[in-house]
């Protein structure tokens, strides 16, 4: 047998196979996600508010769509709100996401005094209501690497009292 004939061979062989077991079990065998987490903004949680600090908490709920589990390695985010840059944070401890599992996990934020400041000013021109963006980049552990997944939402936190029109 030639070594053309042999490497076809092979190719021919892994195909088969590959067509045997299901694409999903396949990626997963291979240490490719599947399917990406399904992640959902549920609540802005505002622990407190004064005038020299903001702090609260994105509550996310992540699901897991997948037979096997999946873990997040790391996840980074940052907020804005009123087209300003109010910071960025980083959950550091790794979760694992089991089959077809869904958790919460929390983001605690603060607001440095100065910037609660300057969204305060920029509120208070247009006092209809005060939205957060949270725009997150979660890192999916695999065999072949970490593979990043973003999400971003945006939530109301404070209703205005201006008049609707």
């Amino acid at each position: 047998m030639t070594k053309r004939l042999r490497a076809l061979s092979a190719i021919l062989i892994i195909f088969i196979l590959g067509s045997a077991v299901s694409c999903s079990h396949m990626r997963h065998l291979l240490g490719v996600v599947a399917d990406k987490p399904q992640v959902r903004l549920v609540n802005v949680d505002v622990r407190s508010m004064n005038m020299k600090r903001m702090e609260m908490d994105f509550v996310l709920e992540v699901l897991n769509p997948n037979s096997f589990s999946v873990d997040i390695e790391e996840l980074r985010y940052n907020v804005r709100s009123l087209d300003l840059d109010l910071g960025e944070g980083e959950h550091k401890d790794r979760i694992t996401l089991k089959s077809h599992d869904k958790v919460e996990v929390r983001l605690p934020f603060r607001i440095d005094p100065d910037m609660l400041v300057n969204l305060m000013k920029k509120y208070l021109q247009n006092p209809k209501e005060l939205k957060v963006q949270l725009k997150a980049t979660l890192y999916l552990g695999t065999a072949i690497g970490k593979l990043d997944m973003v999400f971003e939402e945006e939530k109301t936190i404070m209703r205005g009292f201006a008049p609707t029109n």
